[in-house]
């Protein structure tokens, strides 16, 4: 039985059928496979990116990455903490809905595993198809027109295919591996082909764009695969499941490797952001400059923290997109980068529903400016602006914690942070804090500021003091 603390997970679970849930918080759910797809809640979606029910107990959103069961789910849709979620769950009834019975589906016998340098070998093997010249020239094409991505400077430069597609046949990337060898089983292992009902193999990425995914060494763990077909129910991004040598806890999808030691590593949430950053980087003759990476998506692990940490020693700029899901995907990434790393990072403001791959698009090679924290020739324009402080979302950070009193919460949060921000961002970064307390109703006639600037120069920060008023006084 699993539980956390005094809370019957398995129970809660049972009580909530995840299914009723979703569909009770208004979100249509039609039967796909073994659950259901709808609209995600978590972000802008257009195309039913969300599964619910897939794996039993379960939601998994393909767009955003958004992922868990019945208590994570209403925890993110409500914003609130694992015990809060219970409790709301508790005492909101869950009316059993009426939803089609998905299909069912024959069981397939257990996939034995592949060994990892097999595993890259058969990866190797399905990229050699996916990047065969009428492939690779529909996918240039494809983000050159529909995206505005122009990869020649950058695949130029590299020397190597940054895209391919898989073809809208049902069992190309099939017929190819099995022409070289390539068992059912090991498909099916590899995520690179799944079964039909009549038990047929079928390719997983069809009518897709593919992106490789590789490790520190430059070989292929698997394949993302963003739909060209324009078909609703298809997910926009289909990342690859978990094999022999893809976890997407510990993936980062950079595109090219870093030229310069200090560039400017930029966090993006999809890997055509990366790409896009990566391609007017190479064309503007600044890619030693930036060095674009996704998680693929808005999560983030303690390994994916410290492997962006460590990828140069230059500053770290989060370009997250411009929705709900982008800023709490922030504050997530700034937990773990500064508070666990304790490295600084600074923040970028996209326009709301923008990414990094429609502000360039739109912008030009001067829309890099919202990834460079020193602008150069390059300035902020109308529809961006430059890398700020993180102070909002350092004390949104410090809002989770939910214990003691409000400013004791951000002095906690902020005072080890400050230690790590070079001096001259010390004053910027507590001035970001501090206004985002003023306007979140924290800071009521600036009477906590003092004490904030009170606790930090006592913690031998030595920011600017302020007076302490006798009602301030009665807050230290």
């Amino acid at each position: 039985m699993s539980s956390i603390g005094q809370v019957d997970v398995a129970a809660v679970r049972a009580r909530h059928r995840i299914e009723d849930v979703v569909a009770n918080a208004g979100i249509e759910l039609r039967a796909s496979g073994r659950g259901y797809l709808g609209c995600c809640p978590f972000h802008d979606d257009t195309t039913a990116s969300l599964s619910v029910g897939g794996v039993p107990d379960r939601f998994h959103c393909f767009g955003c990455g958004a992922t868990g069961d019945v208590i994570d789910f209403i925890g993110r849709l409500h914003h609130v903490g694992f015990r809060d979620a219970v409790a709301l769950l508790d005492r909101t009834a869950t009316s059993r809905v009426r939803l089609a019975r998905p299909r069912p589906v024959t069981p397939t016998p257990p996939v034995p595993e592949v060994a990892p340098e097999r595993a890259f070998a058969i990866n190797a093997l399905a990229w050699e198809h996916y990047t065969r010249p009428v492939a690779h020239q529909t996918a240039i094409s494809y983000l050159a027109r529909r995206r505005g991505i122009d990869l020649t400077d950058a695949e130029t430069q590299l020397g190597r295919p940054l895209v391919g597609y898989a073809g809208s046949g049902w069992a190309n990337v099939v017929d190819h591996l099995r022409g070289h060898g390539v068992t059912d089983a090991e498909m099916l292992a590899l995520d690179l082909a799944h079964p039909t009902r009549r038990g047929t193999l079928i390719d997983t990425l069809r009518s897709r764009l593919i992106v490789p995914v590789t490790d520190t060494h430059g070989r292929i763990t698997g394949f993302v695969g963003r739909d060209s077909s324009g078909t609703i129910a298809a997910p926009k991004y289909r990342n690859p499941t978990r094999t022999a040598v893809f976890d997407k806890s510990t993936a980062l999808y950079q595109p090219a490797p870093v030229i310069r030691g200090d560039a400017t590593a930029v966090v993006v949430e999809g890997p055509l952001d990366a790409l896009a950053i990566t391609a007017a980087a190479a064309t503007a003759g600044r890619a030693d400059e930036l060095a674009p990476c996704s998680t693929l998506g808005g999560a983030v692990s303690e390994i994916q923290a410290r492997a962006v940490a460590s990828l140069t020693t230059g500053p770290i700029v989060l370009a997250l997109d411009g929705d709900d899901a982008g800023h709490q995907a922030a504050v997530r990434w700034v937990d773990r980068v500064c508070r666990e790393q304790r490295q600084p990072v600074l923040v970028t403001d996209l326009p709301p529903g923008a990414d990094p791959a429609s502000l360039l698009a739109n912008h030009g090679a001067q829309a890099l400016a919202a990834f460079l924290p020193t602008q150069d020739q390059l300035s902020p324009g109308a529809g961006w602006s430059a890398p700020r402080q993180p102070g909002p979302e350092i004390l949104h950070a410090a809002v989770a914690t939910r214990r003691g009193r409000p400013i004791d919460r951000v002095i906690d949060t902020l005072t080890p942070l400050l230690h790590v921000f070079p001096p001259a961002d010390q004053h910027a970064l507590v001035r970001s804090v501090e206004t985002e307390m003023t306007r979140q109703g924290w800071n009521p006639h600036g009477l906590v500021s003092p004490v904030l600037y009170h606790a930090l120069s006592q913690a031998g920060l030595a920011p600017t003091p302020e007076p302490i008023t006798p009602a301030t006084r009665e807050l230290l």
